[in-house]
């Protein structure tokens, strides 16, 4: 199994929706409604690339390190992970055309490309596990990636919500500042009414001696 890994760009906002574009396969896009759909649909959009790009008998392009990609300010880069089986290599071979129809028919009812069937009915004939089609194989990773956002979804709310404990500190802070202020409110007001008290003390005794002559 090899894993390939693609830089994608993705642009947009939570009203609008976002798209994505790929460097490495700059015909390729992908969309959805938010960052997780979008993360989901760009692994799919790979998948299908590379696939077409396999049966067309060409080889797929070397993923380009996200540190070397660069891309406007507001655009997020994010990385696109495809677990595939083998690097594909141009073979040509001759078979009956009564054949190759029954192996189209065969791979288009299983909802596999024709050299994605052919691979599979060799790896049988040799005692291999038959691999699953890949739109199977997608389905269950595209569930799995659902099902870790959505973890990332509950703990950062878990986070920040009400009974979080960022917010349990943000509520000490706050009751801490207020006590602050209170007291140093209480401690002017204090100071104020001392110097008010010594000044008419002072008012007063300048008013004795007057007083007394």
């Amino acid at each position: 199994m090899t894993t390939l890994v693609f830089v994608a760009l993705a642009q947009g906002d939570q009203q609008a929706g976002y798209t994505a574009s790929f460097p490495d396969l700059p015909q390729v896009t992908a969309s959805g409604a938010d960052m997780a759909e979008l993360v989901v649909g760009a692994r799919e959009a790979v998948l299908k690339e590379l696939q077409a790009i396999a049966d067309d008998g060409r080889e797929w392009p070397k993923p380009t390190p996200i540190e070397d990609v660069t891309h406007k300010p507001g655009v997020i880069a994010f990385l696109v992970d495809i677990t595939v089986e083998d690097t594909p290599v141009r073979v040509n071979i001759s078979i009956g055309e009564r054949l190759l129809k029954r192996i189209d028919q065969g791979a288009e009812a299983r909802g596999m490309s024709r050299s994605g069937f052919i691979a599979s009915a060799a790896r049988t004939a040799l005692g291999d596990r038959p691999a699953s089609p890949g739109v199977t194989d997608f389905d269950a990773v595209a569930r799995k990636l659902q099902d870790e956002w959505s973890v990332l979804g509950r703990k950062i709310t878990d986070s920040l919500g009400p009974d979080s404990a960022f917010n349990r500190n943000m509520t000490e802070f706050d009751n801490k500042v207020t006590e602050t202020i209170r007291k140093t409110a209480d401690n002017i007001s204090a100071a104020m009414a001392r110097r008010k008290e010594t000044e008419a003390r002072a008012a007063r005794d300048e008013a004795a001696p007057t007083a007394e002559s």
